[in-house]
């Protein structure tokens, strides 16, 4: 973990995964985590089978929102909006000597990369009250039904400081509304959208989509999920691999799944292929 002291939001702590002495024909991909969880669940999502090859050609900047970390004392101060942890994105990528990279966000930190890119729920004295539990729940899985959402919150009881969590949950609250500069400000940049069909936020992924360059923008809409990152995290590897491909990079990284569709097609064409009966007075039939 690489503790990076950024200019409005402190120190912001960093997890490399992978040699950043061995950057040389890596791809760099930066990540920022949702509200409820933190790094782990990039970390996680990185060490799935479907995620090997990419994992072995690139090196992952996993950035830990500033008091998300587990068992993390108490934040300090004011914390910092996501118009301020989009801009200090600048000052890890400039202290770890990154010029370029893909960047990758869940929930919250997909708001805040694309801050990044653009260079009436109450959380009073940093209190989560069970209104703001359910809040993420809900945010997490879609509903506050879920038979998950009780487990999913004892963990993060567990694990994630709920002052910290309270904190950046409200920051994520009072998010301004940014939709109407995407379409323009990001018009030419290639983008990946991803939701799952039963997320609460799906509206807003539609919404947004509309306003941006459908010609370099990709929607994915994963039917019968809510977290698409931890219920289908093939097709999200499939999607991000693509995007990495369009943009020039992971050129050689194979996308999961599509080996054993060529096997099947080529065995179908063999199948299907007409075949020769071969006869000589010297040797048996032989069938090719």
């Amino acid at each position: 973990m690489i503790s990076i002291q950024t200019t409005k939001c402190g120190f912001i702590h960093v997890y490399v995964q992978g040699n950043l002495d061995d950057r040389n024909g890596k791809t760099m991909i930066m990540t920022v985590h949702d509200v409820g969880t933190n790094y782990k669940s990039f970390v996680h999502f990185c060490n799935h089978l479907s995620m090997a090859d990419v994992k072995a050609k690139s090196i992952f900047l996993h950035v830990c929102i500033p008091g998300q970390e587990d068992n993390a004392p108490d934040f300090v101060g004011d914390f910092p909006t996501l118009d301020q942890l989009g801009e200090d994105l600048v000052c890890v990528l400039d202290k770890l000597d990154v010029k370029t990279c893909i960047a990758f966000g869940e929930g919250a930190g997909a708001n805040i990369i694309c801050r990044f890119a653009l260079i009436n729920m109450r959380l009073e004295s940093g209190v989560m009250s069970q209104g703001a539990w359910d809040y993420l729940a809900m945010h997490k899985f879609g509903s506050t039904e879920k038979r998950e959402k009780q487990a999913y919150i004892e963990e993060l009881k567990s694990s994630l400081n709920p002052k910290n969590l309270s904190k950046y949950l409200y920051s994520f609250s009072k998010r301004s509304d940014i939709s109407s500069l995407i379409g323009t400000k990001l018009d030419n940049m290639d983008a990946l959208l991803v939701t799952g069909a039963r997320a609460s936020h799906l509206h807003t992924v539609y919404t947004t989509h509309k306003s941006m360059n459908k010609r370099k923008t990709t929607l994915l809409v994963v039917d019968n999920v809510s977290d698409v990152m931890a219920e289908a995290p093939e097709k999200l590897a499939r999607s991000l691999i693509l995007l990495c491909k369009g943009c020039g990079v992971l050129s050689g990284v194979a996308i999961p799944g599509m080996e054993r569709q060529r096997t099947l097609s080529s065995s179908m064409e063999e199948a299907d292929r007409p075949r020769r009966f071969s006869l000589s007075q010297t040797t048996a039939p032989v069938f090719q």
